[in-house]
């Protein structure tokens, strides 16, 4: 073993090198990433808290078709298969389009995906897996991130590193994450949200009369969600109620195109903002959008950074960075309170794989606390402490009495001996 800081790395010092997997499994494609890397005290002892490029080396990245496969596992050992591993990787970390609890996720689209963590580690032969939501898996990706070259800058400000970061990603739907800092290396843990189906807020007469409509529409007595008009199949949802409203300006050729798109209809609108109608869908929609991000800023006060990611986000990044623009107006406008959010940094994210980063991150890490074991306590501190003489030589001539009486006292503890000899000493 080696002594580090301190501490005990109880690594061997035979260098050698492991892998490391992680997935970004969606409902319709799979894709897996196998790493690898040398095991070394330096590697274990990377922080992750600032790092934009998590170690190892990639063997092979290959994507799937779910319904080419019977099961979850059966996809895996065919990954495996064709990256021709000798041996299992250490740790294997997925993000998954479902809700995760105990290490497991059900595929709603898919009866026969049943992913159990423990389960594929056992019949792999894994040390870990861990199964994460895929928004979570992106609020890790942020961790990531080179803000130089992969965000845009929509507000500046000086990021605290011990501070809340938040996440909200408008895409096929509206993700909401946080992440929190730890109190020993301000290292980053993130954690799930369902913000995005908390009630959409309509701010003028005209979003009063969407929500009338949203709610008809999906047979909700009282409220709808956010979801519904911030998100792709939102900007759907938000045309069909103003080509309603406003049958005249709408263009049956756009609308017919929008009709036949099937899941790229929010393209569709988006890239036709000479027509009246999809004009003021993206009006209410980044309007919304940025209404929503202000609401999670006011939640979580993410001084540590507020980002802006999903597909939704780089494609629609002119109508977001004008400071005076819908979106950033939208944001900040909240009242009494509107002051609290002007010194959040501010980030637009123009990458799309952070989900694949994040698990990249997570197995990682992963992979570091296995190695590391846990340290012992900290070892005494090495210093030289003199002992104290229990005997001095009586010939000494430097030594009194009253000098060996007091070393005697301070050995023995007797503090009442110690007063009434100095008393009579008086």
């Amino acid at each position: 073993p080696h002594e580090i800081n301190g501490y005990t790395n109880h690594l061997n010092s035979n260098m050698r090198r492991e892998t490391f997997l992680s997935g970004d499994i969606g409902g319709t494609n799979t894709r897996f990433m196998l790493y690898e890397v040398e095991v070394t005290e330096e590697i274990l002892q990377m922080s992750l808290k600032s790092s934009h490029v998590i170690p190892g080396e990639l063997i092979l990245n290959k994507k799937y078709q779910n319904q080419e496969f019977d099961s979850f596992i059966s996809v895996l050992k065919q990954f495996l298969e064709d990256a021709g591993s000798s041996k299992p990787p250490i740790t294997a970390c997925f993000a998954c389009a479902g809700p995760v609890k105990n290490n497991v996720v059900r595929f709603t689209n898919r009866d026969s995906w049943h992913i159990d963590g423990e389960l594929i580690a056992e019949e792999l032969g894994i040390d870990s897996v861990r199964l994460i939501n895929d928004f979570l898996a992106v609020g890790y990706g942020i961790l990531t991130l080179d803000e130089t070259t992969e965000c845009l800058v929509l507000q500046g400000g000086t990021k605290d590193p011990t501070a809340p970061i938040a996440c909200i990603g408008a895409g096929t739907g509206l993700g909401q994450c946080f992440l929190t800092p730890d109190s020993i290396g301000g290292i980053y843990q993130c954690f799930p949200s369902e913000g995005g189906h908390a009630e959409f807020s309509p701010r003028n007469d005209l979003e009063v009369g969407l929500m009338d409509f949203l709610k008809t529409k999906f047979h909700h007595k009282n409220r709808v969600s956010v979801e519904r008009v911030v998100s792709g199949t939102g900007l759907v949802n938000i045309y069909e109620y103003l080509s309603l409203k406003f049958p005249e300006l709408v263009s049956p050729e756009i609308h017919d195109m929008i009709a036949n798109a099937g899941d790229l209809k929010g393209a569709v609108i988006a890239k036709n903002q000479d027509n009246a109608v999809c004009k003021k869908t993206m009006e209410i929609f980044i309007t919304a959008y940025g209404a929503e991000a202000g609401v999670a800023a006011l939640k979580w006060l993410p001084y540590g950074g507020l980002y802006l990611t999903g597909g939704l986000t780089p494609k629609n990044i002119d109508l977001m960075k004008d400071p005076n623009g819908p979106f950033m107006t939208a944001l900040l406008d909240k009242g009494r309170v509107s002051g609290m959010l002007c010194s959040v940094p501010i980030y637009a994210v123009l990458v799309e794989n952070l989900g694949e980063r994040g698990a990249h991150y997570m197995s990682f890490k992963m992979l570091q606390d296995i190695e590391k074991k846990l340290p012992p306590p900290a070892p005494v501190s090495k210093k030289t402490i003199s002992p104290v003489p229990t005997a001095l030589p009586m010939e000494s001539p430097a030594v009194s009495l009253s000098t060996m009486i007091l070393l005697s006292t301070l050995l023995s503890g007797g503090g009442f001996l110690l007063g009434y000899m100095l008393s009579k000493r008086k």
